[in-house]
């Protein structure tokens, strides 16, 4: 009797961890938003763990970086400022006049030194001081308008810069989006991409799935490496992730609830891999999510 107890309780047990395990799977597969590998992607990217409401000045919020252990640094696609951000709760702390006005779109520190870049290619960098109001060194590169930058992260010593418009500079040919490499010291833009990536490899990535097996358009808004695996996050105001290997073959695409990103437009990550990623407000204030590194 005993033993039949026994086994009847072992079974139960084995059935009931069963059920939880495959409702874990159901919980994290079972929309268009969880649609992913959440082992490639160990971010829960429909709940963020914080959100944060940014000051009005922040509503076209266009770029993100992190800023030492405490801070953030962002940039919004207007006007000449650099604002420095508590990384706790997205409170201004100051912000620094660096150029005037402008379509801004990325931002990135190395050290105390920030770099910007605008939508033509041109970038921007200074030294943070206790000034408030700053001269930025001004690089022209071989970028133009028809490009339309809209990214910017630091890859070693480099720094890479993605293409939101046409992915070539020169007479080089370029199909897709493209992402160059730009090194500060020499202050030039390398002649090729370092990566480029076709809208019809994304939709063959994905096409097979349940939910989430088609996009509308991949307009790259932000790109970020990570600092534990250096996959490349490509991020597009499309609201689609692309989470890129670090040599540059496609790991996995996420589609980003607009619902919550009602236009994505920043990516950063802190060192333990917790990952900040920004909105733009579209008619309120900006936004800055907060979504913690998972171990699955």
């Amino acid at each position: 009797m005993k033993d039949l107890i026994f086994t009847c309780c072992a079974f139960s047990f084995l059935a009931l961890s069963t059920l939880n395990c495959n409702s874990i799977t159901n919980t994290v597969s079972d929309s268009i938003y969880m649609d992913y590998d959440h082992h490639k992607v160990p971010y829960k990217l429909y709940a963020p763990d914080e959100k944060y409401l940014l000051h009005y000045d922040l509503e076209e919020i266009s770029g993100l970086s992190v800023f030492g252990a405490d801070h953030l640094l962002a940039v919004e696609d207007e006007q000449g400022y650099v604002y420095v951000l508590k990384a706790e709760n997205g409170e201004v702390e100051r912000k620094i006049k660096f150029a005037k006005g402008g379509d801004y779109e990325g931002i990135e520190a190395i050290g105390n030194r920030v770099y910007i870049v605008k939508s033509n290619g041109d970038v921007f960098s200074f030294e943070i001081s206790d000034n408030d109001e700053v001269e930025a060194e001004e690089v022209d590169t071989d970028f133009s308008s028809g490009n339309d930058i809209e990214g910017l992260s630091v890859s070693g010593e480099k720094l890479l810069l993605a293409c939101k418009g046409k992915g070539e500079i020169e007479d080089n040919k370029v199909k897709g989006k493209a992402v160059y490499e730009y090194d500060p010291k020499e202050k030039k833009v390398a002649g090729k991409p370092l990566f480029n990536l076709k809208e019809e490899e994304i939709e063959a990535f994905i096409e097979n799935r349940k939910f989430f097996n088609k996009i509308h358009s991949f307009d790259p808004s932000a790109i970020a490496v990570h600092p534990l695996t250096s996959d490349i996050y490509w991020l597009s105001a499309d609201k689609v992730l692309v989470v890129l290997s670090p040599d540059y073959k496609l790991k996995e695409v996420v589609r980003l609830d607009g619902g919550i990103y009602r236009q994505p437009e920043g990516i950063c990550f802190a060192g333990d891999g917790t990952m900040y990623l920004s909105s733009e407000g579209d008619g309120a204030r900006g936004r800055i999510f907060k979504i913690s590194y998972k171990s699955y």
